[in-house]
């Protein structure tokens, strides 16, 4: 191999081997969010809960539902009045994949509501 082909050989496979040595000390996005939240939010996953599903909902939807408790991957939010459980109802899925995607994993899969 001529000297120069196999200095630019080495030189690409020393970037190579230097990349992946960069790439090993990554962390996935939900990890580094969950570990810049502060540690009582980390621990309970109610008050975990409550924090995204502000976030998740926007304001209009957040002032007038409150998370009540989260069992079994079935989060349990009262709202007032009736005449929000359909806009809440059709928005279910797409709250649910939000907060799950938030999560990092399989967080919530279904979501009751009450008034």
């Amino acid at each position: 191999m001529p000297g120069k082909l196999r200095g630019l050989t080495l030189w690409f496979l020393l970037g190579m081997i230097r990349k992946q040595d960069l790439n090993k000390n990554w962390s996935d996005l939900s990890t580094v969010l969950l570990d810049s939240l502060p540690k009582n939010l980390q621990d309970d996953q109610k008050e975990w809960a409550i924090y995204q599903w502000n976030l998740v909902v926007g304001k209009e939807i957040a002032n007038v539902s409150t998370i009540d408790k989260i069992t079994q991957s079935t989060l349990h939010v009262r709202v007032q009045g009736t005449e929000w459980l359909p806009v809440i109802e059709s928005l279910k899925n797409k709250i649910i994949q939000e907060l799950n995607s938030r999560a990092g994993k399989h967080l919530v899969e279904k979501i009751k509501l009450k008034t």
